[in-house]
């Protein structure tokens, strides 16, 4: 009697745990320092929450703040301590600290935001990952902006010589180590401050991709813009997680959100940025806006300068026990797959 009544104990127990974890229901909070309609909250965290709320059978949801936690470099700290469950971060904002990073976003690197960050993700993950830059953290994927383009208010940027006596403002990053090269001023500070720097006069320039000119209501006031094949730089973010947020996940619900991250993930976000990269070149094909493209005496003049940038990179790999070459390589190598597809 008591024997059976054990079996039929353990069997309802058997029984009731996949009906517990079908049950379980966790919110997880999103903090974004961008405005709710740039590419990267409107056309993909919005839209990435959808999946996985669909994929966990709305086990999962993700809530997005209507207000950011703290500033934009403070989000790493704020998701690793526990402060929200989810964020992305660009790298650009934390000097010195997510050197190896810059593999993708060298200047002519890549022609879409796609590309950029499909393969940024791939390799990155395949290569880099065992250096644990993002430690404290759980990292769900990598993506990249598009090509970057050099902004301005009142100057023509047609020659190297342009660049000289220009204020620039840069997230920091590839994009203050370009324009350190060609001889600018680099003011490094977060993109929502742009439009009070440049109505402001306390720059000249901004160097963004396409999209933020319209994200960052900037087209008031650039007159010029020049923009680079394969682009001038770009920048990587990266999505994080705090890790006791990830675990208190179901094991069934952690691999479908796994599922929806990584190269899923570099791909929404890439086609999100795209998006708005098409809508934002429709306003500078308007008129309003001096386009100018480089020329190949400009493009040449900027290789010249920036040429160190790759050793520098390879330099901090072998550091690390990277095999910076293979990885140079395999990035080149999907970009160019990518872009011709």
């Amino acid at each position: 009697m008591i024997k059976s009544l054990a079996i039929i104990l353990t069997a309802g127990a058997a029984l009731a745990a996949p009906l517990a974890a079908h049950a379980q229901k966790v919110e997880l909070t999103v903090s974004s320092w961008l405005p709710p309609t740039h590419a990267v909250v409107a056309d993909f965290l919005v839209p990435w929450g959808q999946e996985i709320e669909k994929a966990t059978e709305g086990r999962v949801t993700l809530r997005l703040l209507p207000k950011p936690v703290t500033n934009p470099a403070g989000h790493f700290d704020a998701v690793r301590d526990g402060l929200v469950d989810i964020s992305f971060v660009s790298h650009a904002y934390y000097p010195g600290r997510f050197q190896l990073t810059k593999f993708a976003v060298m200047p002519f690197s890549g022609n879409t935001a796609v590309s950029r960050s499909v393969a940024a993700w791939d390799t990155y993950e395949k290569y880099l990952l065992k250096a644990d830059e993002h430690k404290g953290v759980k990292l769900l994927g990598i993506y990249a902006h598009g090509p970057g383009i050099t902004f301005t208010t009142s100057k023509t940027v047609a020659r190297i010589e342009d660049y000289q006596g220009l204020k620039i403002r840069v997230g920091g990053g590839m994009a203050a180590d370009v324009a350190k090269a060609v001889g600018a001023t680099p003011i490094a500070k977060p993109a929502p401050t742009s439009y009070e720097l440049l109505s402001t006069g306390v720059v000249d320039g901004v160097f963004f991709p396409a999209e933020s000119l319209v994200s960052f209501k900037l087209d008031g006031i650039i007159k010029h813009a020049t923009v680079f094949p394969g682009g001038l730089y770009s920048d990587t973010h990266a999505v994080i997680m705090n890790p006791d947020a990830f675990a208190r996940l179901s094991k069934h619900d952690q691999a479908a959100l796994l599922k929806l991250s990584g190269r899923h993930l570099a791909e929404l976000a890439g086609k999100a940025w795209d998006k708005h990269d098409a809508e934002a070149h429709k306003v500078l094909d308007g008129g309003g806006i001096q386009v100018v493209k480089a020329d190949d005496a400009l493009v040449a003049a900027v290789r010249e300068r920036t040429q160190g940038f790759e050793q520098t990179w390879l330099d901090a790999a072998a550091a690390k026990n990277i095999d910076g070459p293979a990885a140079l390589a395999a990035f080149r190598a999907e970009i160019k797959q990518l872009d011709n597809q």
